[in-house]
Order: structure tokens, then C-alpha cells, then sequence
């Protein structure tokens, strides 16, 4: 297995922490902001069954937002856990390390872009890799 340099392992935690602050701050303007707000002009303006039918719509969508949400914190979880273990960074299928460049697009990637871009086969276009 490859080893993390103490450089490598401070910039990789630098850049998961930087992550996971940016998600709880976007998540706590959701929940607080956004919601509140509209909460409160939900019960100060009279509504017919068309826009009770909207506001529920709207809520749906935002519940599936705050679940994406969820689901970006679990995988950072994650990827703090695996670079306490030493793991992180390095791709889960051919052992290389993971460039720094798409760390920072996708913080809680576990595969390289040549093993990912394997794994999702020639039916994804180009561009799509996670």
C-alpha cells in the first residue's frame, strides 16, 4: 500500500476539512435561512390548493437537496476516517495515488479517474466521471 508523505497528509486533510466545512455552512443556511423564511410566509399569506400544492413541491425538492446533502457528509465521514487509517488518496482498486486535483473536485473520491472511469464502462459519455 502506498504511504501518504506528512505533506501530502496535512494538504489532503486541509482539503477534507475545507470540504466538510463548506457542506455544514451550506447545510445550516438551508435548514435556518431558507426554511425559516419560508415557513413563516407559508402561514402569513393565505393560500389556495394550487399553491399549497407548489409549497409542497418546493418542500419535496428541498428534502431531496438536504438529502444529498447527508449523503456528500456520510462519504466525507468516510474519507476522514480513511485518511486517519492512511488510506485516503489512494485509489481503492490499482493502489496509486489519487490526484490532488481531483481530490479537490470530488473530496471523498475512492478511485483514480483511469479505475473510476473502468468501473462506470464505455455506456457513460465523456465528462461524466465521478
Amino acid at each position: 500500500m502506498v504511504r501518504l508523505s506528512r505533506e501530502r497528509h496535512e494538504r489532503l486533510k486541509k482539503l477534507l476539512m475545507a470540504e466538510k466545512t463548506r457542506l455544514w455552512t451550506e447545510v445550516r443556511r438551508e435548514l435556518f435561512e431558507t426554511l425559516g423564511q419560508e415557513l413563516r410566509s407559508q402561514y402569513d399569506l393565505p393560500q389556495d390548493i394550487g399553491e399549497r400544492s407548489l409549497i409542497d413541491v418546493l418542500a419535496d425538492t428541498e428534502l431531496v437537496v438536504a438529502d444529498t446533502r447527508r449523503q456528500e457528509l456520510t462519504r466525507m465521514e468516510e474519507a476522514m476516517g480513511r485518511l486517519a487509517e492512511g488510506s485516503y488518496g489512494v485509489c481503492e482498486e490499482c493502489g496509486v495515488e489519487i490526484g490532488e486535483e481531483r481530490l479537490r473536485a470530488v473530496p471523498y473520491a475512492t478511485h483514480c479517474i483511469s479505475c473510476q472511469t473502468r468501473q462506470e464502462g464505455p455506456h457513460h459519455g465523456p465528462g461524466v466521471t465521478l
